[in-house]
């Protein structure tokens, strides 16, 4: 049976703060989830400029440390795509940027609805 997206992020930050957060917790998780949404649009300009004409080692690089940022959020999916596109750089091959670049926004609005809404009841608990 395949977890939703908040399960995904409900689970991840579970694991970051335990059980049952306390106040230091939730700040924490919150500040986490904002970093990450306040981080990602730049780093998927650079990874389409990276898909359209960049060094295909760089382009490896830089969707693992994206990858790496979405699955410690929890954004599971969006992880998923970008390993992805890792491995097919690893591989010298480089993915067609429309329609990566496609799934990436696609994935990256449903993930950032969840962590949003997320990040706004960590702050208001």
């Amino acid at each position: 049976m395949e977890r939703s997206r908040e399960d995904e992020v409900r689970d991840r930050m579970r694991d970051i703060a335990g059980g049952e957060p306390g106040e230091a917790e939730r700040a924490l998780m919150s500040r986490l989830i904002r970093s990450f949404l306040a981080k990602t649009p730049g780093a998927v300009d650079r990874l389409g400029e990276l898909l359209r004409g960049g060094e295909v080692s760089e382009l490896r690089d830089h969707a693992h440390t994206m990858k790496g940022s979405a699955a410690n959020i929890g954004a599971g999916t969006l992880a998923a795509i970008l390993a992805e596109v890792e491995s097919s750089a690893r591989e010298g091959y480089v993915c067609d940027p429309d329609v990566t670049l496609g799934r990436v926004a696609a994935e990256q609005a449903l993930a950032f609805e969840v962590l949003e809404r997320y990040a706004a009841e960590l702050e208001s608990s």
